[in-house]
């Protein structure tokens, strides 16, 4: 009775950790670039727990499918079709995104949103004094090419992962690689689409079906866990007489 309780006590947290998952899968509906959390799967490890148990250790995974394409006409905006991910240079060090909404930096640089400087093959992008009305001039082709005018600037940085699943989500939904796990991707295996974002890879209604389900698990898994509690209470009143 006592493995019940422990097993239905587990099944109860790893039903609500899911719950918070498809939450945030929701919460991120309309986030550009991003790509959908799976719920925890739980994998058997060679070791045992305080009661002889073969533990299982819970792994997380992320769908990194491609998620639409739409178009913005912003010339500073870029997807990517295919495989690969832009690389942003942070006070924490290099790190992967698929989210191309881009700017240009006081300092003439190509930053992302939160300022971090996108990475090419030379090094950070540098764009000197473009002004706002001078956008129209940089053009970005579909090998990653970025010119303004003639003038060729340098190209595009797109990373290839080699474990995606090893990698680590950070808060601003960039992935962070371990140290040396990525290298650039080849030309053959992606696109760059300018004037383009690439939407997040999450579908609503499945989402809320799986939200509807765990819901209906959960409580489920919530009464067993009560019935178990209550007949251990009488078994320990009837140890009393």
């Amino acid at each position: 009775m006592i493995k019940g309780l422990y097993l239905s006590a587990r099944s109860l947290d790893q039903r609500m950790q899911n719950m918070q998952i498809v939450a945030n899968n929701l919460a991120n509906t309309n986030t550009t670039g991003f790509k959908k959390e799976l719920e925890f799967s739980e994998v058997m490890a060679n070791v045992k727990d305080s009661m002889g148990n073969i533990e299982s250790k819970i792994r997380q995974v992320t769908d990194y499918s491609q998620g639409n394409i739409a178009k913005t006409s912003n010339p500073l905006d870029v997807a990517i079709s295919g495989n690969g991910f832009f690389v942003v240079k942070t006070e924490n060090g290099n790190e992967f995104t698929r989210n191309g909404r881009f700017k240009i930096s006081e300092e003439g640089f190509l930053v992302d949103q939160q300022g971090n400087k996108v990475l090419g093959k030379s090094g950070e992008i540098n764009l000197g004094n473009v002004l706002d009305e001078n956008y129209n001039s940089i053009t970005i082709n579909n090998n990653g090419d970025v010119k303004i005018g003639d003038k060729y600037v340098d190209t595009i940085l797109v990373a290839k992962i080699d474990d995606p699943q090893g990698s680590l989500k950070t808060k601003g939904l960039n992935f962070i690689a371990k140290a040396g796990d990525y290298q650039a991707a080849d030309a053959s295996e992606y696109q760059l689409k300018q004037g383009y974002l690439e939407e997040s890879n999450i579908n609503p209604i499945v989402e809320m079906e799986n939200m509807i389900n765990l819901s209906k698990d959960y409580e489920s898994s919530k009464k067993i866990l009560t019935s178990f509690d209550q007949t251990l209470a009488q078994a320990n009143e009837i140890g009393k007489v």
